[in-house]
């Protein structure tokens, strides 16, 4: 349950749309997102990012990567064993974004 606000927490960021977790193979893990995000789509969509992910980390684990698309972006971010994804406006405060994601992190590397 932890886990769960603290995904949700991030939504105390103005305009951030949702949030999920995905697994080192791409597989949600939790999730807090609008219904119209199904388990499919992020599946189908936690593959791409997993590996997305390999090739940015591959010199070494960036702090965090925006990927910016012409209505969104989605903020990474590394976790133990996953990644943290944030779907935000193009004009997200993204220092706000980038303390809060790092809190989140360290919720969910944190042993339960």
């Amino acid at each position: 349950m932890e886990l769960a606000r603290a995904l949700h927490a991030l939504r105390d960021i103005e305009g951030v749309y949702g949030s999920f977790v995905i697994n080192a193979a791409g597989a949600p893990a939790a999730r807090d997102l609008p219904s119209v995000f199904d388990y499919s789509t992020l599946l189908d969509s936690g593959a791409r990012i997993a590996r997305l992910w390999e090739v940015v980390s591959e010199n070494g684990s960036p702090e965090y990567a925006l990927l910016e698309y012409s209505e969104y972006s989605l903020f990474l971010r590394a976790l133990a064993g996953g990644c943290l994804c944030v779907v935000v406006p193009p004009t997200v405060n993204l220092l706000a974004l980038r303390v809060a994601s790092r809190w989140v992190a360290k919720s969910f590397d944190r042993p339960s």
